[in-house]
């Protein structure tokens, strides 16, 4: 079973953390205004108080609760809504190396069974070659939460690929 999407906020560094939530925030109003609204009572404060807060606060705290299991399905829509705005050259370069048609925006409607590990690898390579590690290592968790993906082999390459393990290490050191 692939790493859920949680486990990714501790690993990014703060600055990634807040670029994220700053960009959903001015690309997609609704699911930040979610996001105030499931935080603010984890945060024991109302969501006017909240609103007052200074982002770079706000987003600090938001860091810490979206690495709860709990916060999975909120984890895993802010990711996604920020990689479908921010990164769509990377989405579309992923789905391209493993021959899934896909639109503009870098999604697909279909995805086939569990590519073979060595397309899986060279796609991983391609990415790794274009952008920034830690920004594909967390496409490629969050990519792997897509329920007609989970592929095993996509997971093992995340884990075991030094590019990717080796930035989250450092992240996690600072």
């Amino acid at each position: 079973m692939p790493s859920p999407t949680h486990t990714i906020w501790p690993t990014l560094s703060p600055q990634l953390a807040n670029e994220i939530l700053l960009s959903v925030q001015k690309a997609n109003k609704k699911l930040y205004r979610t996001a105030l609204e499931v935080m603010a009572p984890r945060m024991g404060i109302r969501v006017p108080t909240l609103i007052e807060m200074p982002k770079a606060q706000r987003h600090t705290t938001w860091i810490q609760i979206l690495a709860r299991p709990e916060m999975e399905v909120l984890s895993f829509n802010l990711l996604s809504a920020w990689l479908i705005d921010a990164q769509r050259p990377m989405l579309c370069a992923w789905l391209d190396a493993l021959g899934i048609e896909h639109g503009e925006n870098g999604c697909a409607d279909n995805f086939p069974a569990q590519p073979d590990a060595a397309l899986l690898k060279k796609g991983v390579d391609t990415l790794l070659a274009q952008f920034d590690p830690q920004i594909v290592g967390v496409y490629l968790r969050t990519f792997n939460q897509i329920d007609e993906t989970q592929w095993p082999a996509l997971d093992e390459i995340v884990r075991s690929e030094p590019r990717l393990q080796a930035k989250a290490a450092t992240l996690a050191n600072a």
